[in-house]
Order: C-alpha cells, then sequence, then structure tokens
C-alpha cells in the first residue's frame, strides 16, 4: 500500500497547491510581484527587500501578504548571510 502525503503550506496548514504555498498564501505572493512593478514605476528603483519592509509597516495591509512578507524577508537575510 503506498501513501500519498500531501504537501502543506509553510505558512499554515492547507494543502500547497503551488511551490510551497497554499492558495491564498500564493495569491499573496503573486500580488507582492505585481505590485513591486507598480512600486518600482512610481517610485523609482527600490530593491525588494525594502519594498517588503515598507509593506510590513503598512497597517492595511493584509494578514497573508504580511506572513508572506516575513518569510520572504528571513530568506533574503539567509542568503545575505550565505554570501558573506
Amino acid at each position: 500500500m503506498t501513501v500519498k502525503i500531501e504537501s502543506k503550506c509553510i505558512l499554515c496548514v492547507r494543502k500547497a497547491i503551488q511551490e510551497k504555498y497554499c492558495e491564498y498564501h500564493y495569491e499573496a505572493v503573486r500580488s507582492l510581484s505585481d505590485h513591486y512593478e507598480v512600486w518600482k514605476s512610481r517610485y523609482g528603483e527600490i530593491s525588494w527587500y525594502d519594498y517588503l519592509s515598507r509593506l510590513q509597516k503598512i497597517k492595511l495591509t493584509g494578514k497573508w501578504v504580511k506572513e508572506v512578507i516575513e518569510i520572504e524577508l528571513e530568506n533574503i537575510k539567509k542568503n545575505d548571510k550565505k554570501m558573506r
């Protein structure tokens, strides 16, 4: 007998549908990515890290987006440490 293990979202208990996120967190990732281009066109060059840091501080930023931002910022910090 073979048991198929469903992958779970790294941020919640829902089934992961894309990469490592559930449908809600994946939509947050897509939204962040799409809006990053808008921010860059309006505010000039802004790094992905600075963009995420600014959004994290905005009270109106949604819960799922903030959860994704937190994990993305952690990944950036980990990668920076590896490069040193």
